[in-house]
């Protein structure tokens, strides 16, 4: 049971999160691309290197760190904060429209940045480890 609330907590938080990032980014850049789900899903990824790297630093492993702060952050927040079906869902929308070019900008984007911020994320939180 524990293992449930905690994964609502962090469920929770990730999908209001979600909510407010992705209405920031579609009233900050407009409606004629996905900017909101795009926000989210790069944030995410550059937070999950983020995590990654100091939980990596900080307890040795991913493995090593406590299961209920990885269920916690990564599973119920992040996992709530970066649903990629969104993702999928509004590429296909374009696709729909004939609008190639602009479903695999999206895509691309997506994933080539999102992989990118991690590595980002997990160095950034490397190199601070270090300073520190």
């Amino acid at each position: 049971m524990d293992k449930i609330v905690i994964l609502v907590l962090g469920g929770s938080i990730g999908t209001l999160a979600r909510y407010f990032l992705s209405e920031w980014g579609q009233a900050r850049w407009g409606i004629a691309f996905p900017y909101g789900t795009l926000t989210v899903n790069l944030l995410g990824c550059l937070m999950m290197g983020c995590l990654l790297g100091w939980m990596e630093f900080r307890y040795g492993a991913l493995v090593e760190a406590p299961y209920q702060l990885r269920l916690l952050l990564m599973t119920g927040f992040l996992g709530a904060l970066t649903t990629f079906s969104s993702y999928e869902l509004e590429a296909l929308l374009f696709l729909r429209e004939g609008a190639w070019e602009k479903a695999l900008l999206y895509l691309g984007i997506s994933i080539i940045a999102g992989l990118l911020l991690i590595v980002i994320g997990l160095k950034a939180v490397r190199v601070l480890a270090n300073f520190l």
